[in-house]
């Protein structure tokens, strides 16, 4: 029997309400079996479970592959919350990610706003520099899945995530429960988080020349990222980047 529910004059069918940053951390709960295991997540595993937790196919719109990747990703956090690093953590994050597909298949969305996650190896190197202690308050002011904030958690950091995309903001709301998340342009980080408690440490990889509404290429926006972060720190504070290496710490925004 299907569940209806009238609100205002409409009729919601109660089963096709999704919680989508719930589905994606339950498909990642069944993907890190694969890594502990260290078994190979293959694109058909991922398949089978997005249509499970999704309630359908990728082919009936239910979700795209982008979702699934995401899923990856947060086994990875997932993985690295269970089972934390070892004594050779480079060798260890090359093996996890070569058990993951590749991202093969990008949304438009991911394209136009070049939403491109940290490999895992690089993210670690970008914590390590960041010299992240217990006494550290951590801003990801890009914080797509998280995976640069997991490794700040690693080092018990407190954390201040922002995050444009609203379905990575579900996401990051489950995995980090009782962390501020903002929904702002980074680009205009320090302006959005006057009143805010300031970080002594940001770790960012924002995007290289996209900015929202603006279509063409925006060679700009790197700087901006990286000016508007630089101004919200603390008097002292670290701030380590992902950047193209065209960009020079010396570009103006």
């Amino acid at each position: 029997m299907v569940s209806l529910i009238a609100t205002q004059g409409c009729l919601f069918d109660l089963q096709t309400v999704l919680d989508y940053g719930q589905s994606v951390v339950n498909v990642a709960q069944e993907l890190v079996k694969l890594l502990i295991e260290n078994r190979p997540i293959s694109t058909k595993t991922v398949s089978t479970q997005m249509n499970r937790y999704f309630n359908g196919t990728a082919a009936q719109g239910k979700w795209q592959w982008k979702d699934g990747y995401e899923s990856v990703e947060v086994a990875l956090i997932l993985y690295l919350r269970q089972k934390g690093l070892s004594e050779n953590p480079l060798e260890q994050l090359q093996q996890l990610e070569s058990l993951c597909p590749t991202h093969t298949r990008r949304s438009e969305e991911q394209l136009k706003l070049q939403q491109f996650s940290t490999p895992l190896p690089l993210a670690y190197l970008i914590a390590l520099a960041g010299q992240i202690s217990s006494n550290d308050l951590v801003l990801e002011p890009s914080a797509g899945t998280g995976i640069l904030a997991q490794f700040a958690k690693l080092r018990n950091a407190s954390l201040m995530l922002n995050e444009l995309a609203e379905d990575r903001r579900k996401i990051l709301r489950r995995l980090f429960p009782g962390v501020p998340l903002f929904q702002f342009n980074a680009e205009q980080i320090n302006d959005y988080l006057a009143g805010q408690t300031k970080p002594s440490v940001v770790l960012m990889n924002p995007p290289f020349s996209a900015s929202p509404n603006i279509s063409n290429r925006n060679s700009e926006a790197t700087a901006r990222h990286v000016n508007a972060a630089l101004q919200r720190l603390v008097p002292g504070g670290r701030l380590v980047t992902l950047t193209a290496n065209w960009f020079s710490p010396t570009a103006k925004p």
